[in-house]
């Protein structure tokens, strides 16, 4: 506390500096914008069937909308060319368990999943 009226303090010396860092990443749109898959939260902000409607403009037949029972999530929307390769019985359930730990029912979380196919076979000579 100041008691003469003569000392003046300096109060932007002692406030708190604010300051802002930005990552920026840069990078070219594709379409589709989804690459593997997307999966669609319950109340997430753009329902599953207009995204759905939205991806089947732009990639016709490309992707399939798969509905899951589950709290969080209403429905996976997986590229079809997936689904060729490893059936909906097996990739839903590996989808769902990782996407479950990461979101809300808010949400639409975006997939990249490679796939590989290794095939061995032998032939006798």
């Amino acid at each position: 506390m100041v008691n003469d009226a003569d000392d003046v303090v300096d109060l932007a010396a002692t406030a708190p500096s604010a300051r802002a860092e930005l990552r920026i990443r840069l990078s070219r749109f594709n379409l589709p914008p989804v690459q593997s898959a997307l999966v669609v939260g319950k109340r997430a902000s753009i329902g599953s069937r207009a995204m759905a409607k939205a991806l089947d403009e732009m990639m016709p037949g490309a992707f399939r909308r798969i509905d899951v029972d589950h709290p969080l999530i209403e429905s996976i929307l997986c590229r079809d060319a997936h689904l060729r390769r490893i059936s909906a019985e097996k990739l839903v359930p590996l989808i769902v368990r990782h996407a479950e730990a990461f979101m809300a029912d808010t949400d639409t979380l975006h997939f990249d999943i490679n796939i590989d196919v290794f095939i061995r076979e032998s032939v006798e000579l």
